[in-house]
């Protein structure tokens, strides 16, 4: 069968799309690291312990990864995006429905991350600063004890490395579909297959076909 060419606009929005789905299994992983984390005993502890503090001293917590709603929120982003899985060969084949799908959900992943990167560059209360504000009013011997019940530090990078590519690929993805869309909406117009040439192999199925009829007939 025939199959028609894929226009290069529309092969670059299928392959971004696709390149969307290993980024939603990042973020998934990052989130299961996340909860695993909040449900361990440490975070139990460290959270009680920075309680305390503020208690005693008046110093206010810092924000500590997304905490549990942040994480779920997380999970279900990389959900999203793994669900560009499914949609891109289906764009690549020209299904309009799966255009429109992969264009609302871009776009909403998009504004999700924005939001969410936004939301980490404006807070104020990180780590380094609350223990530096314990180190000052002389409470610096909590510093140790609070250290070793953190999470790794590349907890919080590998969060920031999957919500800066999630970010991109989603933008790229709607940005490659509005030129796909631009340059050939011909392309979603016809959806399914391109098989409207015959060719070699239809003709040998349309030559079964008429044998199978022509034995049922008999």
């Amino acid at each position: 069968m025939v199959v028609a060419e894929i226009p290069r606009p529309v092969r670059i929005a299928t392959i971004l799309a696709w390149a969307l789905a290993p980024a939603g299994l990042l973020l998934i992983a990052v989130a299961v690291l996340e909860l695993r984390w909040w449900a361990g005993a440490d975070a139990t502890r460290l959270t009680g312990m920075m309680a305390q503090i503020r208690t005693d001293l008046g110093v206010a917590p810092p924000a500590l990864l997304r905490g549990r709603p942040g994480a779920i929120q997380l999970l279900v982003l990389g959900l999203v995006c793994l669900a560009y899985a499914v949609l891109a060969p289906m764009i690549g084949r020209g299904r309009l429905r799966a255009r429109n799908w992969a264009l609302g959900l871009g776009i909403v992943t998009f504004l999700v991350g924005l939001f969410f990167v936004g939301g980490d560059a404006t807070e104020p209360r990180d780590l380094r600063s609350y223990f530096s504000t314990l180190t000052d009013s002389a409470q610096g011997d909590r510093v140790p004890a609070l250290r070793a019940l953190v999470y790794p530090a590349w907890y919080q990078w590998a969060e920031d490395i999957a919500q800066g590519l999630q970010l991109l690929l989603s933008l790229a993805v709607v940005l490659a579909l509005f030129a796909a869309m631009i340059w050939h909406a011909e392309h979603f117009v016809r959806r399914g297959r391109r098989d409207d040439v015959p060719d070699e192999w239809d003709a040998a199925l349309d030559r079964i076909r008429g044998q199978a009829k022509d034995r049922d007939d008999a």
